[in-house]
């Protein structure tokens, strides 16, 4: 027996050795992280995660995790330090203000961590690459085409963003120093706002208040200052105040459709280029040679060319949705072939496992052979009764199954709360929400589909919608921020998935709600 017993040992280490082999040749390849810092939430922003996710399609070595501080300096600081310790492969970081975020960005890339500081600058040279417009000539752009209208002489009010970000400052500059060239106009105020029509519209208020009908025209520093003072304006009688902003966003609501629609007199382009910036980030983790500083060109949006930009969202809205059905197909794919790959592998060591047995069960028979012959004498000869050694009576107990209805309520409980948390996570998937919960995909399937008959992925879309609906009948944001809010890529999505959850449209569930 100590043959044998050395037989089977060497067989199951020769099985495990092999599971290892062909487990790790199946591994997928390392992932890059990619730590996203925003330093807000707004439709501008969403759109620029929502590029950057889309270009992240590409490869299939990137993770993105994006974060948010909703223009709080401490939240952003305390981000980026949760990112060092991580040890993210590469940061992405629009700093919520030049002089408070400049020590932790700092920090990072004394870490070794390569920094993409976007949209915003601090007040260092501490970065790998900066991307984003050029705020000073945004500034200068919008003074001259404002002097322009006005035929270079009247009032203009200024309503400024925050003046601790770079973009605050840069556009202010430009402004003044262009008006400076104009003497017959007069910048009688800058008001300092908060980036939200709430906050334009309050300033406009005071203005008005003030000096009344001298202001000719207003320019916020972003659309959404500038349509808050518009409305404001007619509010108060003073309709033939003109409002420029800048971003230029094509949602539903915002920039170039105010423009269309007599709200804005002028607006511009404030670029995001999330897919480039993917891009860039690649080529930097790759140790390819970049451009330290890459300066994204903006125009000028008037009723001359909105409808024709407008017509170019659409088409490129077009193809995005195209790319998503695409990318969904292949992540089913993906997903296919890694399923088979765990088949072949059950598949091999089964069949080792097989041909192990099967030695060791030829040896056993070849032994007893060998071995009937010397007892075949002493099987002739009766054995004594040795009532020492009389089997007990057997005992068998029985035990109640224990039922699982609690354990199925808490399970998706748990379900629910890590998606409400990670709800505006278009990113967020199956993969992720298994890891948290600490189950592998097929066992977060098998769990969650028979506790209620559909998969993760229909259960997380059924929650998503489900969130939706009571956003459209709770708030007053927009179709497109419940959509981004509760994780969708685009809003036609939203639409088309509410839909067919619902049988109607968001639009007709708004309606339906205000009855």
């Amino acid at each position: 027996m100590t043959n044998m017993r050395k037989i089977i040992i060497h067989m199951l280490l020769w099985t495990t050795l092999l599971t290892v082999i062909i487990c790790s040749c199946s591994e997928p390849p390392k992932k890059y992280i990619i730590g996203v810092a925003q330093c807000s939430d707004n439709l501008w922003r969403q759109k620029l995660n929502h590029e950057l996710v889309v270009g992240s399609y590409i490869r299939d070595d990137i993770r993105l995790e994006i974060v948010s501080a909703d223009d709080h300096d401490e939240l952003q600081i305390h981000q980026i330090q949760e990112f060092i310790d991580q040890k993210i492969d590469l940061l992405i970081v629009a700093p919520n203000s030049a002089d408070k975020q400049t020590a932790i960005i700092d920090k990072a890339y004394d870490s070794g961590i390569p920094v993409i500081v976007f949209d915003r600058h601090t007040n260092s040279k501490k970065f790998t690459a900066f991307v984003g417009a050029n705020n000073y000539e945004i500034g200068r752009m919008m003074a001259e085409k404002i002097a322009g209208d006005i035929q270079c002489k009247g009032v203009v009010a200024e309503i400024s963003g925050r003046l601790e970000s770079s973009a605050g400052i840069e556009r202010h500059q430009g402004f003044m120093d262009r008006m400076g060239e104009y003497p017959e106009i007069s910048v009688i105020s800058s008001e300092q706002s908060a980036w939200s029509r709430e906050n334009g519209a309050a300033a406009i208020q005071q203005l008005l208040e003030q000096y009344g009908k001298k202001i000719d025209c207003v320019f916020g520093h972003d659309d959404r200052m500038a349509i808050g003072a518009k409305k404001m304006a007619v509010k108060m009688g003073y309709g033939h105040v003109k409002c420029y902003g800048v971003d230029a966003l094509p949602n539903p609501h915002c920039g170039i459709q105010a423009v269309q629609a007599g709200i804005l007199e002028a607006t511009c382009i404030y670029p995001t280029r999330g897919v480039e910036l993917i891009h860039l980030a690649m080529k930097i983790l790759e140790g390819k040679k970049v451009e330290k500083m890459n300066i994204l060109t903006s125009t000028v949006v008037d009723r001359n060319n909105a409808s024709i930009l407008m017509a170019q969202h659409a088409e490129q809205q077009r193809i995005g949705e195209n790319l998503e059905i695409v990318k969904r197909r292949m992540d089913n794919y993906f997903s296919t072939v890694h399923t088979q790959r765990r088949i072949i592998v059950v598949f091999v060591v089964t069949l080792l496992v097989f041909i192990s047995l099967s030695i060791i069960i030829s040896r056993l028979y070849l032994t007893r052979i060998s071995l009937r012959q010397e007892i075949t004498d002493e099987m002739t000869t009766p054995a004594p009764l040795n009532e020492d050694k009389l089997l007990a009576p057997r005992t068998i107990i029985d035990t109640e199954r224990k039922t699982d209805n609690e354990q199925g309520k808490t399970f998706l409980n748990r379900f629910r709360e890590i998606l409400r948390d990670n709800m505006a996570d278009a990113n967020y998937g199956v993969e992720r929400l298994g890891t948290e919960m600490g189950m592998s995909r097929a066992q977060l399937y098998r769990k969650v589909k028979n506790l209620t008959g559909m998969t993760p992925i229909e259960l997380m879309r059924k929650t998503r919608l489900a969130k939706g609906k009571q956003l459209l009948n709770s708030t007053d944001m927009t179709i497109a921020e419940i959509a981004y809010n509760v994780g969708f890529t685009s809003p036609s999505y939203f639409a088309k998935c509410f839909k067919e959850e619902f049988g109607r449209t968001p639009g007709d569930e708004r309606n339906r709600s205000n009855i």
